[in-house]
């Protein structure tokens, strides 16, 4: 029996300050970070709270919009030092991202504490940063229905080894093309057709159930046992700045899933939230995102089966 005061989805991730570079513009300090992106995109549906730590130079008050949308703040620390920072430049198309700099800041020096009622959590992300965070959070935590695993390229790439191990722990994990091919050492070319079923036969081997790969403007295959779907990405979304768009797809498939969505249906509504992440700078986009308006997108979205007789079983 769950109580208004009950967590759907713990989000554990950085808050960040952000400098972000697009076809549509320049900005700096910007309130981002994983844990905000995902914290709200999932507060549409579910009872979400971030775990987090902010450094001492973070304005408590750019939390007001988590706030405001009902997202619990009782999971983010507060600690001595600077905040977490990050910069990055967009392709024209916004479908492929350089990261300028990544200063973690208190984030990576601050062990995560997290207290009741985040423990009992039914659900768990685990997003883009320090694997060592994700792992004290995880044996803080008591019994969660499913944890799910985000990433960033650099850490797959940096910390290989331990975002392998994180796997052993997690049922779902959502990663990119780019990142699919760091995690299995890929020796071809990204856009070879082969690699998502080489990835999913390796990281079904490591312990997740699911694998989605996350592939921008072209929306998320899925994978699970012998199934592969094909979700197409809302049409016609002019893409001012994508940062966030995957914590928010996740965040809100998670928060689909603890209403009594199933899969499928869960990644279409987090494809839809996610369109509406990358259509103005920062969090503004997703703040625009209604239920009623995600709803609607709902009905853009293609979802396709890939016959069975075209894959190749995982291997355990």
């Amino acid at each position: 029996m769950t109580t208004d005061t009950d967590i759907d989805v713990a989000v554990v991730g950085a808050v960040a300050l952000d400098e972000i570079h697009s076809q549509a513009g320049d900005i700096d300090q910007l309130l981002g970070g994983s844990a905000v992106y995902a914290s709200l995109a999932a507060s549409i549906l579910a009872r979400v709270a971030p775990i987090s730590v902010i450094g001492d130079d973070f304005d408590p008050a750019l939390l007001q919009p988590l706030t405001d949308q009902g997202v619990s703040l009782d999971g983010i620390e507060r600690a001595e030092g600077p905040n977490f920072r990050w910069g990055c430049r967009y392709s024209a198309d916004g479908d492929v991202r350089e990261t300028l700099y990544t200063r973690a800041g208190v984030y990576d020096t601050h062990p995560i504490r997290v207290s009741d009622p985040i423990r009992r959590a039914r659900f768990v992300l685990l997003t883009a940063g320090n694997p060592d965070q994700n792992h004290r959070a995880m044996e803080q935590m008591i019994d969660p229905e499913l944890v799910a695993i985000d990433t960033i390229e650099r850490e797959v790439a940096e910390r290989r080894d331990e975002f392998r191990a994180q796997l052993h722990h997690a049922d779902l994990v959502s990663i990119n093309t780019l990142e699919a091919a760091h995690l299995i050492q890929w020796p071809g070319d990204e856009s070879d057709p082969a690699l998502p079923m080489a990835a999913w036969d390796e990281i079904s081997d490591l312990g997740p159930k699911i694998f989605i790969l996350k592939k921008a403007s072209l929306g998320v295959e899925i994978f699970e046992r012998e199934r592969r779907t094909v979700i197409s990405a809302v049409p016609n979304v002019a893409a001012t700045d994508p940062t966030g768009a995957g914590d928010t797809f996740i965040s809100s498939l998670l928060s689909a899933l603890a209403r009594g969505c199933d899969l499928i249906q869960s990644a279409v509504w987090g494809c839809a939230a996610a369109s509406f992440a990358i259509e103005a700078f920062g969090i503004q986009g997703i703040l625009r995102a209604t239920r009623d308006a995600v709803a609607e997108r709902t009905s853009l979205i293609t979802v396709n089966d890939v016959p069975s007789s075209t894959l190749i079983p995982p291997s355990r």
